[in-house]
């Protein structure tokens, strides 16, 4: 309470109505409070000193800092009565499994006598497994047919891509003709060249064949004649004319040599592995 309050309470307790008219001067105009006032920071303090209130901030916005003293530590109370026993709680998730342990000594081999060997069982069936049909597919399959003991594997595998042909090798230069031996037959003139080619006359009809005849004794080998003499040129080609029937087949001739193999081609990519066959059942 201000001075006046004061005033006013002291003549209220001396028993008058009407406060005497003896009022000092008026005193300066104080300052002006905080417009704002916000509670700061809370600090314990050490037991035993004074609490305090500070303005951290400014007169206009207020911000207080209080500091409190802790409570001295009171005396251990006696310990109360047990309690009844709770309720047991949910059980809680299964913890993760631990590391594993370090494996213990291997222990000592007994000693026991080696029982009597068992008498030999009498020998199984034995199992035929041979190659059934092998065809060409889009994707590898194996399947096994058949009844023991006789089984077969059948595969299908996929046809890889086909290498690219490899180039053609150069061909060698022909060889120099060797001479003619001096025996019976004269030595062989050299070839003339060859003229132009003269017209092929108009062939005609192909006439049935006739039954083969029987094949005559050989006759003997007449001497060779003087050496061959230039080829003639030939004459323009003529028009091909309708093809006559055919005539019936002769006998095959002898098979003629294998010409060489031609390089292999590139390989082909492996295709996938096919998927693993039934396993056959275990003989007794």
């Amino acid at each position: 309470m201000n001075n006046y309050e004061k005033a006013v309470q002291k003549v209220k307790c001396s028993g008058l109505e009407q406060p005497c008219c003896c009022y000092g001067p008026t005193g300066p105009t104080g300052p002006q409070g905080p417009a704002t006032v916000t509670t700061g920071t809370t600090v314990t303090t050490a037991p035993g000193t004074q609490a305090t209130v500070t303005n951290v901030g400014t007169l206009e916005n207020a911000v207080l800092r209080f500091s409190i003293p802790a409570g001295a530590t009171g005396a251990t109370g006696a310990t109360g009565p047990t309690g009844p026993t709770g309720a047991t709680g949910v059980t809680g998730p299964t913890g993760p499994t631990g590391p594993t342990g370090p494996t213990g000594a291997t222990g000592a081999t007994g000693s026991g006598a080696t029982g009597p060997t068992g008498p030999t069982g009498p020998t199984g069936s034995s199992i035929n497994l041979s190659i059934g049909s092998v065809t060409t597919g889009p994707t590898a399959s194996a399947s096994i047919t058949g009844v023991s003991p006789n089984y077969f594997l059948n595969l299908v595998l996929p046809q890889g891509t086909e290498g690219a042909t490899g180039p053609t090798g150069p061909t060698g230069p022909t060889g120099a003709t060797g001479a003619t031996g001096s025996g019976v037959t004269g030595p062989t003139g050299p070839t003339g060249p060859t003229g132009a080619s003269g017209a092929e006359g108009a062939t005609g009809p192909t006439g049935p064949t006739g039954p083969t005849g029987p094949t005559g004794a050989s006759g003997a080998e007449g001497a060779t004649g003087g050496p061959t003499g230039p080829t003639g040129a030939s004459g323009a080609e003529g028009a091909t004319g309708p093809t006559g029937p055919t005539g019936a087949s002769g006998a095959e001739g002898a098979t003629g040599p294998t010409g060489p193999t031609g390089a292999s081609g590139a390989e082909g990519a492996t295709g996938p592995t096919g998927p693993t066959g039934p396993t056959g059942p275990t003989g007794p």
